[in-house]
């Protein structure tokens, strides 16, 4: 047990030194796929499939089980296909767009008079076929095929005589728009493209935060259950030590050594630990419930069975390195980061819209008609065929003048630039304090640990000098020997509440500087 908590206690450690020396391992383009998240091991899951059965969990446990449990992780990883659905549209931007289109009309035409009566059935069938292509420099690409068979059979009633034509159209239509000034330009073209990109960055390090944040409070929840479980234990062993304490008592004063006032401090001391017992009980319910909930796992008696080891040393790379880590992993920070550029492009954006907008305009349309005539017994009259080419080319030239919303375009955003420079210097500012804090925490909680440690030694002194004092009938009370019991409680509680707190301080600055996910999942 011993050397799984060094192991994790090494790792973490190794974690953060090798993204500070790679930092390409913290890079948050690189996911774990919903199956290739951990899974807790076999013997676990049997024991969760049995009823009031006591589950004891190593950390990884509670850690795996979160992963392959939790309701925000499968909603993460749905918003994923979300997030990377939007980013394939918008990429897309200038793919081609084909349109198809078959139609079919049937007409019959009935016409009467007093010297004939005709009836007359016109059919047509036609097929389009129409691409759209919107290049990268800004123009409009479009080209058009259509086919078209025209048929007209005309009938005289009481009449032999019968006509039908025949029409065979087909023809091709070329067309494309250019800008010259304005929208004209690859990159003014790809903007929404760069945009799109920017914010798939930002959801790529929001789902890795997400996982990671499911990581941490999972490690939290499983220490919060051991801290109230060895919180138990302290409480139970000072009550029964407690308890046998009173009896030794008990028995002096059956023996006329001790007065009924002797007994009165030891029993009303034993009445405020069983309520303390009773207290720590309800933590330990409390803490069982936050891991069920961070793991969502029905509700059993789930056991951390892992104690935590205290930290030999403590080894932090230096602040620049963290706060260069913390600034790549911060969504605030990357959120402020594509404000700014996102400003810019808006800034470009306006500053187009200042421009002419100077169109070169060039279409071609060629089409072949084939026309047949027949007269009764499909006997053929004549034939006929009409061929039409059209080339045309043109420039125009607009400009719209009264517009007040893009004559002030560009002095808004040059504005909304300068504040979002703002808001990131501002952002900046913030997670470089915050990763002080973090720090300061995790160099305070290991001192508190060295410090507890020496409390903890010393209260365990003070009581067995006081009890070596008693039995030679020193000047010690039994108020002295219950207050240095309670002394050696609140010394143990302080001390394993200094080693938690300290493990959890540290898993929240590996969150900050997004290793987390690094180190309990393999990518």
């Amino acid at each position: 047990m011993n050397s799984i908590n060094r192991f994790l206690l090494t790792k973490s450690i190794l974690s953060l030194c090798l993204v500070l020396l790679f930092p390409n391992l913290a890079k948050s383009q690189d996911i774990p796929s919903q199956q290739s998240l951990p899974k807790v091991n076999r013997d676990i899951e049997l024991l969760l499939n049995q009823p009031n059965q006591d589950i004891p969990l190593q950390l990884v446990d509670a850690v795996y089980l979160a992963l392959q449990n939790n309701r925000d992780v499968k909603m993460a990883y749905i918003q994923r296909i979300i997030d990377r659905t939007q980013l394939s549209e918008a990429e897309a931007k200038f793919n081609p767009v084909f349109t198809t289109q078959l139609s079919l009309d049937l007409r019959n035409q009935y016409n009467g008079s007093n010297y004939s009566i005709s009836d007359a059935t016109d059919s047509m069938v036609s097929l389009n076929a129409k691409m759209r292509l919107k290049l990268p420099t800004g123009a409009d690409f479009n080209l058009q095929w259509y086919g078209e068979n025209f048929l007209t059979k005309n009938n005289l009633l009481f009449n032999s005589n019968s006509s039908e034509r025949n029409i065979l159209a087909n023809g091709i239509s070329v067309g494309i728009s250019q800008p010259l000034l304005r929208d004209f330009g690859v990159g003014l073209n790809s903007l929404s493209i760069q945009t799109a990109r920017l914010t798939e960055k930002a959801n790529l390090l929001t789902f890795r935060n997400s996982l990671a944040q499911t990581i941490t409070t999972s490690i939290i929840s499983y220490r919060k259950l051991l801290l109230a479980q060895e919180r138990l234990k302290i409480e139970q062993v000072s009550f029964a030590n407690a308890k046998e304490e009173l009896k030794k008592l008990e028995t002096l004063l059956k023996e006329g050594k001790l007065t009924e006032n002797d007994l009165v401090e030891r029993r009303a001391d034993l009445a405020q630990k069983e309520v303390n017992l009773v207290a720590v009980q309800s933590d330990l319910t409390q803490a069982i419930s936050d891991l069920t909930e961070a793991t969502n796992l029905p509700l059993k008696m789930l056991v951390a069975a892992e104690k935590p080891l205290p930290p030999d040393s403590l080894n932090l790379p230096s602040f620049e390195e963290m706060i260069k880590l913390a600034e790549e992993n911060s969504v605030s920070y990357l959120y402020a980061l594509n404000n700014v550029e996102n400003a810019k492009f808006s800034l470009r954006q306006a500053k187009n819209q200042q421009k002419l907008d100077l169109r070169l305009n060039v279409s071609y349309n060629y089409a072949l008609n084939n026309y047949g005539y027949y007269g009764p017994d499909n006997i053929a009259k004549y034939s006929d065929y009409l061929d039409y080419k059209d080339l045309r080319s043109s420039l125009t030239l607009s400009r719209d003048f009264g517009n007040v919303y893009q004559d002030n375009a560009v002095l808004k955003s040059e504005l909304d630039l300068q504040k979002a420079q703002y808001s990131l210097q501002t952002t900046k500012d913030n997670v470089n304090e915050e990763l002080r804090n973090r720090v300061r925490n995790v160099k305070d909680s290991y001192t508190q640990i060295k410090l507890s440690q020496q409390a903890t030694v010393l209260a365990q002194l003070r009581l067995n000098s006081a009890k070596e004092r008693m039995k030679n009938n020193s000047n010690v009370s039994m108020t002295d020997i219950i207050n240095f019991e309670k002394g050696v409680v609140d010394a143990k509680n302080q001390e394993l509440n200094a080693i938690i707190t300290h493990l959890n301080f540290m898993a929240q600055l590996e969150q900050f500087l997004g290793i987390t996910l690094n180190k309990w999942v393999q990518q």
